[in-house]
């Protein structure tokens, strides 16, 4: 059933849902007809279940990612801007078989089922980009001014549109430019010099206050 399940995922990810018909996905499965319904139910669940599959191949190399950053100890660097350049140098790779989640959302934005699923994969990657984007603010890699959830935000928009730009686009160089420019971006938030003069003055002062 793996095998049927990758089968369909590529012609979906080539065709889409509507164009894909079931004697495409039979073609492509080498199921027949009855053996495809037996085993999915429709055309729509088994795209539903293929659109599962795509994310469980693809998001683990992304969720590593974003875990080793979490994991790192307090002595350590968060170094938000390298975690998300190396998030968009996956982005990159996959954006060629045109982000099954992306084009999920474009061609059946009103299948509830469908983006019930879209949603669930935006809101585990937002919230992880926050959370790696909070912890370089508290450990002062960051501007303490900056608001994490919303700068996580614009990093997940950005990622959507780089898998359909990386997709469509036979300038590969556009794509990586503008991923060097949002890393640019981010690491434009350090802390000024007056923050670092700050945290390190409060330090002092709770170390005297200790003694």
């Amino acid at each position: 059933m793996d095998r049927v399940l990758r089968a369909a995922t590529r012609v979906f990810l080539e065709r889409g849902f509507s164009a894909t018909s079931m004697s495409d996905l039979v073609a492509a499965t080498g199921m027949n007809r009855a053996g495809l319904y037996a085993a999915f139910g429709s055309k729509h669940q088994l795209y539903i279940t293929a659109l599962g599959r795509y994310r469980e191949d693809t998001e683990p190399e992304l969720r590593s990612i974003t875990l080793r950053a979490l994991e790192r100890k307090d002595d350590e660097r968060v170094d938000a801007p390298r975690v998300v350049g190396d998030l968009l140098d996956v982005v990159a790779r996959h954006s060629k078989e045109g982000g099954f989640v992306v084009r999920a959302a474009v061609e059946l934005a009103d299948d509830p089922a469908t983006m019930r699923r879209v949603q669930e994969a935006w809101t585990e990657l937002e919230r992880d980009l926050a959370a790696i984007l909070a912890r370089a603010v508290e450990r002062g890699e960051m501007d303490p001014g900056t608001n994490p959830d919303r700068l996580a935000r614009t990093v997940l928009v950005f990622v959507q549109g780089a898998l359909v730009l990386g997709h469509a686009d036979e300038d590969d160089h556009r794509l990586a430019e503008a991923a060097i420019g949002l890393v640019g971006l981010l690491a434009g938030y350090k802390p000024s010099a007056t923050d670092d003069e700050i945290r390190s003055q409060a330090a002092d002062d709770a170390l005297l206050n200790e003694s």
